[in-house]
Protein backbone atom coordinates (compact mmCIF):
# COMPACT_ATOMS: atom_id res chain seq x y z
CA UNK A 1 0.00 0.00 0.00
CA UNK A 2 1.31 3.91 -0.99
CA UNK A 3 0.92 6.30 1.85
CA UNK A 4 -0.68 9.41 0.67
CA UNK A 5 1.40 12.72 1.65
CA UNK A 6 -1.50 13.53 3.90
CA UNK A 7 -1.30 10.20 5.14
CA UNK A 8 2.59 10.15 5.36
CA UNK A 9 2.43 13.31 7.24
CA UNK A 10 0.01 11.86 9.58
CA UNK A 11 2.18 8.97 10.43
CA UNK A 12 4.59 11.25 11.46
CA UNK A 13 3.11 13.26 13.51
CA UNK A 14 1.50 10.51 15.30
CA UNK A 15 4.90 8.99 15.77
CA UNK A 16 6.67 12.00 16.91
CA UNK A 17 4.18 12.32 19.42
CA UNK A 18 4.15 9.06 20.72
CA UNK A 19 8.35 9.89 20.80
CA UNK A 20 7.75 12.68 23.10
CA UNK A 21 5.14 10.83 24.90
CA UNK A 22 7.70 7.72 26.16
CA UNK A 23 10.30 10.24 26.54
CA UNK A 24 8.13 12.31 29.21
CA UNK A 25 7.91 8.84 30.43
CA UNK A 26 11.34 8.25 30.91
CA UNK A 27 11.37 11.93 32.61
CA UNK A 28 8.92 10.85 34.98
CA UNK A 29 10.75 7.92 35.92
CA UNK A 30 14.34 9.94 36.66
CA UNK A 31 12.10 12.31 38.69
CA UNK A 32 11.05 9.50 40.57
CA UNK A 33 14.94 7.84 41.43
CA UNK A 34 15.57 11.15 42.20
CA UNK A 35 12.88 11.43 44.68
CA UNK A 36 13.97 7.78 45.81
CA UNK A 37 17.38 8.92 45.86
CA UNK A 38 16.27 12.05 48.34
CA UNK A 39 14.04 9.91 50.41
CA UNK A 40 17.09 7.84 51.26
CA UNK A 41 19.24 10.44 51.98
CA UNK A 42 16.91 12.32 54.05
CA UNK A 43 16.19 9.17 56.38
CA UNK A 44 20.19 8.29 56.37
CA UNK A 45 21.16 11.49 57.80
CA UNK A 46 18.23 12.22 60.21
CA UNK A 47 18.72 8.44 61.86
CA UNK A 48 22.27 10.06 62.66
CA UNK A 49 23.15 11.78 66.32
CA UNK A 50 22.41 15.46 65.95
CA UNK A 51 24.70 17.88 66.04
CA UNK A 52 26.25 20.40 68.51
CA UNK A 53 27.43 23.30 66.72
CA UNK A 54 29.37 24.34 69.30
CA UNK A 55 33.24 24.58 69.39
CA UNK A 56 33.48 21.03 69.19
CA UNK A 57 31.68 20.95 65.61
CA UNK A 58 33.53 18.94 63.00
CA UNK A 59 35.61 21.29 61.08
CA UNK A 60 34.21 19.74 57.93
CA UNK A 61 31.08 21.91 58.31
CA UNK A 62 32.52 24.69 56.39
CA UNK A 63 35.44 22.56 53.98
CA UNK A 64 32.43 19.95 53.44
CA UNK A 65 29.05 21.27 54.09
CA UNK A 66 26.86 19.00 51.51
CA UNK A 67 28.55 16.10 53.87
CA UNK A 68 25.68 17.82 56.45
CA UNK A 69 22.94 18.61 54.55
CA UNK A 70 19.85 16.95 56.41
CA UNK A 71 21.53 16.36 59.93
CA UNK A 72 19.95 17.23 62.50
CA UNK A 73 21.56 20.10 64.81
CA UNK A 74 21.28 22.02 67.94
CA UNK A 75 22.75 25.74 68.60
CA UNK A 76 22.70 27.88 71.21
CA UNK A 77 23.38 31.96 70.71
CA UNK A 78 21.74 35.01 69.94
CA UNK A 79 20.13 36.60 67.50
CA UNK A 80 21.53 39.43 65.16
CA UNK A 81 18.66 40.72 64.10
CA UNK A 82 20.40 43.48 61.95
CA UNK A 83 20.78 41.05 59.69
CA UNK A 84 17.26 39.45 59.34
CA UNK A 85 16.65 38.13 55.76
CA UNK A 86 12.88 38.14 54.13
CA UNK A 87 12.13 34.60 51.86
CA UNK A 88 9.63 35.64 49.69
CA UNK A 89 6.92 33.22 47.81
CA UNK A 90 7.04 31.06 50.33
CA UNK A 91 2.88 29.95 50.54
CA UNK A 92 1.78 27.47 53.49
CA UNK A 93 -1.98 25.79 53.38
CA UNK A 94 -2.68 27.80 50.44
CA UNK A 95 -2.02 30.93 52.28
CA UNK A 96 0.70 33.53 50.92
CA UNK A 97 3.49 34.27 52.83
CA UNK A 98 7.52 34.39 53.12
CA UNK A 99 10.59 32.91 55.25
CA UNK A 100 12.01 34.22 58.05
CA UNK A 101 16.03 33.78 58.49
CA UNK A 102 18.17 35.15 61.58
CA UNK A 103 21.94 34.97 62.01
CA UNK A 104 22.44 33.51 64.89
CA UNK A 105 25.57 34.04 66.36
CA UNK A 106 27.62 31.44 68.57
CA UNK A 107 29.56 31.56 71.24
CA UNK A 108 32.24 30.96 69.63
CA UNK A 109 31.34 33.91 67.44
CA UNK A 110 30.67 31.47 64.02
CA UNK A 111 27.65 32.42 62.95
CA UNK A 112 24.84 30.58 61.05
CA UNK A 113 21.40 31.24 59.34
CA UNK A 114 18.52 29.77 60.88
CA UNK A 115 15.46 29.73 59.06
CA UNK A 116 12.38 30.61 61.71
CA UNK A 117 9.79 29.88 59.80
CA UNK A 118 6.95 30.93 57.73
CA UNK A 119 5.26 34.53 58.36
CA UNK A 120 1.96 35.45 56.65
CA UNK A 121 2.40 38.13 53.87
CA UNK A 122 -0.57 39.32 51.82
CA UNK A 123 1.37 40.45 49.03
CA UNK A 124 3.93 36.84 49.71
CA UNK A 125 7.04 38.76 49.13
CA UNK A 126 7.46 41.71 52.37
CA UNK A 127 6.99 41.27 56.15
CA UNK A 128 8.33 43.49 59.25
CA UNK A 129 10.57 41.34 61.26
CA UNK A 130 10.73 43.54 63.89
CA UNK A 131 7.64 42.44 66.01
CA UNK A 132 9.51 38.94 66.01
CA UNK A 133 12.55 39.51 66.86
CA UNK A 134 13.51 37.69 69.74
CA UNK A 135 15.96 39.79 73.00
CA UNK A 136 18.44 37.12 74.94
CA UNK A 137 19.91 33.75 74.15
CA UNK A 138 18.05 31.25 72.35
CA UNK A 139 18.72 27.71 71.93
CA UNK A 140 17.46 25.90 68.53
CA UNK A 141 16.69 22.98 67.31
CA UNK A 142 16.65 21.99 63.88
CA UNK A 143 17.69 20.51 59.80
CA UNK A 144 21.21 21.49 58.27
CA UNK A 145 20.09 22.61 54.68
CA UNK A 146 22.67 23.61 52.05
CA UNK A 147 22.89 27.46 50.82
CA UNK A 148 22.61 28.29 47.23
CA UNK A 149 25.56 29.91 45.88
CA UNK A 150 24.39 32.71 42.83
CA UNK A 151 27.43 31.31 40.86
CA UNK A 152 25.87 28.05 41.00
CA UNK A 153 22.49 29.23 39.26
CA UNK A 154 23.70 31.95 37.28
CA UNK A 155 20.15 33.94 38.19
CA UNK A 156 20.04 36.78 40.21
CA UNK A 157 19.18 35.81 43.63
CA UNK A 158 17.98 39.94 45.25
CA UNK A 159 15.18 41.62 44.32
CA UNK A 160 14.13 44.58 41.98
CA UNK A 161 16.95 47.22 43.57
CA UNK A 162 19.53 47.24 45.49
CA UNK A 163 16.90 48.60 48.79
CA UNK A 164 14.65 44.98 48.23
CA UNK A 165 15.13 42.97 52.03
CA UNK A 166 13.69 40.06 50.28
CA UNK A 167 15.68 37.10 48.43
CA UNK A 168 14.03 34.69 46.45
CA UNK A 169 15.75 32.29 48.11
CA UNK A 170 19.16 32.08 50.58
CA UNK A 171 21.94 32.87 48.67
CA UNK A 172 25.71 32.19 49.98
CA UNK A 173 27.27 35.74 49.63
CA UNK A 174 23.98 37.35 50.55
CA UNK A 175 23.79 35.95 53.72
CA UNK A 176 27.54 36.15 54.27
CA UNK A 177 26.85 40.21 53.71
CA UNK A 178 24.44 40.02 56.95
CA UNK A 179 26.02 37.72 59.21
CA UNK A 180 28.60 39.57 61.54
CA UNK A 181 31.45 36.89 61.77
CA UNK A 182 32.50 33.93 59.91
CA UNK A 183 29.27 32.05 58.40
CA UNK A 184 28.65 28.00 58.67
CA UNK A 185 27.86 27.61 54.69
CA UNK A 186 24.47 25.77 55.70
CA UNK A 187 21.04 27.00 57.15
CA UNK A 188 19.24 25.63 60.36
CA UNK A 189 15.87 25.35 59.42
CA UNK A 190 14.42 25.01 62.98
CA UNK A 191 11.75 22.33 63.34
CA UNK A 192 8.52 22.24 65.07
CA UNK A 193 8.47 21.91 69.13
CA UNK A 194 5.96 19.43 70.85
CA UNK A 195 3.84 21.93 73.02
CA UNK A 196 4.54 25.08 71.12
CA UNK A 197 1.84 26.96 69.48
CA UNK A 198 1.92 26.33 65.78
CA UNK A 199 -0.10 29.21 65.02
CA UNK A 200 2.42 31.68 66.02
CA UNK A 201 4.91 33.48 63.73
CA UNK A 202 7.00 32.74 62.73
CA UNK A 203 5.40 29.15 62.31
CA UNK A 204 8.80 26.73 61.67
CA UNK A 205 8.61 24.51 58.66
CA UNK A 206 8.90 20.21 59.17
CA UNK A 207 10.94 18.27 56.89
CA UNK A 208 9.44 17.12 53.49
CA UNK A 209 7.17 14.49 53.67
CA UNK A 210 8.97 11.38 52.53
CA UNK A 211 6.73 10.07 49.73
CA UNK A 212 7.25 9.52 46.25
CA UNK A 213 4.71 11.52 44.80
CA UNK A 214 2.67 11.20 41.20
CA UNK A 215 5.84 9.88 39.43
CA UNK A 216 5.31 6.82 38.94
CA UNK A 217 1.72 7.20 37.89
CA UNK A 218 2.53 10.13 35.17
CA UNK A 219 4.93 8.11 33.99
CA UNK A 220 2.70 5.30 33.19
CA UNK A 221 -0.25 7.92 32.02
CA UNK A 222 2.81 9.26 29.24
CA UNK A 223 3.87 5.62 28.50
CA UNK A 224 -0.19 4.33 27.51
CA UNK A 225 -0.19 7.65 25.64
CA UNK A 226 2.15 6.25 23.45
CA UNK A 227 0.35 2.78 23.25
CA UNK A 228 -2.46 4.20 22.25
CA UNK A 229 -0.39 6.51 19.47
CA UNK A 230 0.97 3.24 18.27
CA UNK A 231 -2.17 1.51 18.16
CA UNK A 232 -4.04 4.29 16.58
CA UNK A 233 -1.62 4.49 13.93
CA UNK A 234 -1.68 0.47 13.22
CA UNK A 235 -5.02 0.34 12.92
CA UNK A 236 -5.44 2.92 10.41
CA UNK A 237 -2.39 1.32 8.36
CA UNK A 238 -4.53 -2.07 8.66
CA UNK A 239 -7.70 0.07 7.34
CA UNK A 240 -6.01 1.39 4.64
CA UNK A 241 -4.16 -2.09 3.53
CA UNK A 242 -8.28 -3.52 3.75
CA UNK A 243 -9.46 -0.61 1.22
CA UNK A 244 -6.66 -0.52 -1.36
Amino acid sequence: MKLSVRGALAAIFILAMCALCVRLGLWQLDRLEQRRARNQAIRAATAQPPLRLDSAAPPGLAQRPQSFTWRRAEAAGRYHHAGDMVVRGRSREGRPGVHLLSPLVLPDGRVVMVNRGWVPSPDGTTADPRPLRTAGPVRVSGALLPITSQADRGLPIRGRSAADTSWRRVDLAAARERAPGPLIPLVLQQLPAEGRDAGSPPVPEPLPALSEGNHLSYAVQWFSFAAIGIVGLAVLVLRGRQTA
